[in-house]
């Protein structure tokens, strides 16, 4: 009988599984299906490069990367199916041997030199580069690539249009196929192909990022990036664990091409994607056939297995029982809330109430003092960093005109110009003190009253310091009202939020410094160098003219008090004189010449008191006055020693 008519039964070794006879059609099979999909796949990741150019932040671009990706990952194990699959293929019917040299072997003299200099193993280095794991780590990577080329934080929405529902029916369709074809390969006995159960995990993960990209397509205003970047994440896990194993295979003992090959790129995490999902039997089916552990067979295990449910019910009650103790902390109030009301404000301390969610706490700040700056920006400020003490000072210390700080913030005020008015800007820095006020309402108001507490004390600082500084000129601002300015601005900024409803307390406002911008600082110290030099000219001369009439004042006041003086000295004498007169009078009237007579010998007595006296004539006549000589004679012993020779002075002897 000719080979043409012996059975095919027949032809087959009897040691040869059924899947050698079965290996050349499906690696023509498997090579179909690796370039069929390979259409879809460059289409994809030409549509995503194109959109990343025109939109970047287009979600289209993640959703056509992360299904590239996956798509990538099955066709890496397609091809490497395939090539098992040409392996059994060429050990069932092997090919002709070619008469030539053996491979590995140089010829030539230049070569078996280059060989015996170089000492290589070239069939080893060729072998390493044509391991399926070098090829399936790489592709692997490239698929990690892939997927995270479109990973973002934020995505523009989709436009309402068809092409988002075409894009829903060929997921659809492609999800349909794919289900249709990881039900054959399940179905499929190990004996046909030991591979078609290792490639099903990968076709159900093809499933799931499919399954998963669905909602960014249905509902177009979905922004969300985690449900947008939940396929890529998926997907770089299994292409990662690909590429662990692409690595770990290189390091396998090298076999003698005798040994049937094992399909390298497979995942077992994509092997949990099934329902009802199942983690620990890989774990018991590895520790049963690698180690000839049954854990199904331990009684422990099996107790735990039973109880297993219950004592988590048990510990969910606890847990769930435990949520209505609440701790509050010495810094915090927690307002207590029983069925959606509050119905307490809870002290510092432990407190037991209803569990979640029929009863919950609020927590909030209790007397925490917060310093804001109205000219402070939330989105650009930063915690101020520690400095040295002995060290200079920071950068927040700056209060210098001529330069421009992150706390400042523009005022504007009147001015006048001659009988014009307009208006002038300055530089402000004031700092609030403020805290949730201590009682209970003021808890409550803070808790539901406002969302961001910093924020409205911001916002309403600012509106009053608007309002303030719209009625002050820069004088008033920064001299004589600047110490009245902080205590109004606290006033009106503590009505304002009172009326709110907030329940914040300012406890203090603090003018650090009003000045000029920083570009009309050096103007304006000109400005005040040259009001304080004309001040100070109005001041010495007034001081001068001050000095000058308090002297005049002075000169003035001695001169009539002198006049007064003298003429009250004049009126008493002249006063003196006609009293005596008077008495001189009456006394002549009553004793005559007697009186007349005793006031001449009276006034002759004081007249000659201590002086020596001459008797001329004892016989004095009453018709006639006497004469009184009032010569001074001397004695005669004062002209004797007048008189008298001087001693001779002794000449001194030669």
């Amino acid at each position: 009988m000719p080979p043409s008519q012996i059975p095919e039964a027949e032809l087959l070794p009897p040691a040869l599984p059924a899947r050698y006879s079965l290996a050349s059609g499906q690696a023509r099979l498997l090579a179909r299906v690796v370039f069929v999909l390979a259409i879809p796949l460059f289409m994809m990741l030409m549509l995503a490069l194109t959109i990343s150019l025109l939109e970047p932040a287009s979600r289209w671009v993640p959703l056509l990367c992360s299904n590239a990706a996956a798509l990538l990952l099955l066709v890496i194990s397609l091809h490497a199916a395939q090539r098992i699959c040409l392996w059994r293929s060429a050990k069932f019917s092997p090919p002709p041997e070619p008469q030539s040299p053996e491979a590995g072997e140089p010829s030539g003299a230049l070569a078996r030199w280059f060989t015996a200099s170089v000492p290589l193993n070239f069939r080893r280095i060729e072998s390493v580069f044509k391991a399926e794991g070098i090829w399936s780590g790489s592709l692997a990577a490239l698929a990690i690539y892939i997927a995270l080329c479109g990973w973002s934080s934020s995505y523009v929405p989709l436009a309402a249009d068809n092409n988002r529902w075409i894009a829903v029916g060929c997921l659809a369709a492609a999800i349909f196929t794919a289900l249709v074809a990881e039900r054959h390969l399940s179905a499929m006995a190990k004996e046909a192909s030991p591979e078609a159960g290792q490639i099903a995990p990968v076709l159900r993960l093809v499933m799931a990022v499919q399954l998963l990209t669905l909602p960014a397509f249905i509902w177009p205003q979905l922004n969300s990036s985690l449900v947008i970047n939940l396929p890529a994440l998926l997907v770089s896990l299994v292409a990662l664990e690909f590429m662990l194993r692409g690595l770990f295979s290189l390091f396998a003992p090298p076999g003698d091409g005798s040994a049937e090959p094992k399909l390298v790129p497979k995942s077992q995490l994509a092997a949990q994607l099934s329902w009802p999902p199942r983690p620990l039997r890989f774990l018991q089916q590895e520790l049963h056939q690698r180690f000839g552990i049954d854990l199904r067979q331990v009684w422990a295990f099996s107790v735990l297995r039973r109880a297993f449910f219950p004592m988590l019910a048990l510990m969910l009650l606890c847990g769930w029982l435990l949520t209505g103790l609440q701790q509050i902390s010495a810094t915090q109030r927690g307002v207590y809330e029983r069925f959606g009301r509050s119905v307490a404000v809870l002290e510092p301390g432990l407190h037991v109430g209803m569990p979640w969610p029929f009863g919950r706490v609020l927590l909030t700040e209790n007397g925490q003092v917060h310093e804001l700056a109205a000219g402070e920006d939330p989105a650009t400020q930063k915690a101020s960093p520690l400095v040295d003490a002995e060290g200079p000072a920071p950068a927040s210390a700056d209060r210098l005109w001529d330069a421009t700080h992150n706390f400042d913030k523009a005022q504007i005020i009147a001015s006048q110009s001659g009988d014009q008015q307009s208006l002038q800007i300055v530089n402000s820095d004031v700092r609030f003190m403020w805290r949730i006020g201590l009682t209970d309402k003021a808890a409550l108001a803070a808790t539901y009253r406002s969302a961001n507490l910093a924020e409205l004390v911001r916002s309403t600082a600012n509106q009053v310091l608007v309002h303030q500084f719209s009625s002050l000129t820069l004088d008033d601002v920064l001299s004589e009202r600047r110490d009245d300015l902080a205590g109004q601005i606290n006033r009106a900024v503590q009505q304002q939020l009172d009326s709110l409803g907030s329940g914040v307390e300012i406890l203090s406002t603090i003018v650090e410094a009003i000045h000029p911008p920083a570009g009309a600082a050096d103007a304006f110290h000109g400005v005040q160098a040259a009001q304080i030099a004309a001040q100070s000219l109005i001041l010495r001369e007034q001081g001068s003219a001050a000095e000058k009439a308090a002297l005049a004042a002075t000169n003035a006041a001695v001169r009539q008090d002198t006049a007064k003086i003298n003429a009250t000295e004049a009126l008493s004498l002249a006063r003196a004189t006609a009293v005596r007169f008077a008495a001189e009078k009456n006394a002549y009237q009553q004793a005559g010449q007697v009186f007349i007579d005793e006031l001449w010998f009276k006034q002759l007595q004081l007249t000659l008191s201590g002086r020596p006296l001459l008797v001329i004539d004892q016989r004095i006549g009453a018709g006639s006055s006497p004469t009184l000589d009032l010569r001074e004679f001397p004695s005669l012993n004062d002209a004797a020693r007048r008189d008298a020779p001087a001693k001779p002075a002794q000449e001194p002897s030669r």
